[in-house]
């Protein structure tokens, strides 16, 4: 799954769950309240035989709402994340916070998604036990 795959799965999860709030991806912002997601980092830890881990820590800010709707949209938000999860597609979410707005920012919520990297087969060498006198070939 790439991170474009990943992105597309949360916006869609915000249009079913909140389909009165537009998503802002691009273009001019809507007038009244907005969710506006987006990537905050991504990191890839290698594991055992080819294997790769990778995180990606996504941020939907929620903007030009009051204060007490960005605290409802907390749970809302949790569940949206959590029924794309049940939904059988090739991640987890790991981690999830809310933060109040600040001047100027809208209240802003973290989900970091986990996600096994595949990458080509790699082929084995066996090792070999020499007795002696043998040389590799």
């Amino acid at each position: 799954m790439s991170v474009q795959q990943l992105r597309n799965h949360i916006n869609a999860a915000l249009g079913r769950y909140f389909p009165d709030v537009p998503v802002y991806v691009s273009g001019e912002k809507p007038q009244g309240a907005y969710f506006e997601p987006g990537l905050i980092s991504a990191t890839l830890d290698r594991q055992r035989e080819g294997r790769y881990l990778a995180v990606y820590r996504f941020g939907i800010r929620y903007e030009q709402g009051s204060r007490l709707n960005a605290e409802n949209m907390a749970d809302g938000l949790s569940e949206a994340l959590a029924s794309m999860e049940r939904e059988g597609e090739a991640f987890r979410v790991i981690r999830q916070a809310w933060e109040a707005g600040t001047e100027g920012k809208g209240p802003l919520f973290t989900a970091d998604f986990m996600i096994y990297l595949q990458t080509a087969a790699v082929e084995r060498v066996p090792m070999r036990h020499m007795t002696g006198g043998e040389r590799l070939k």
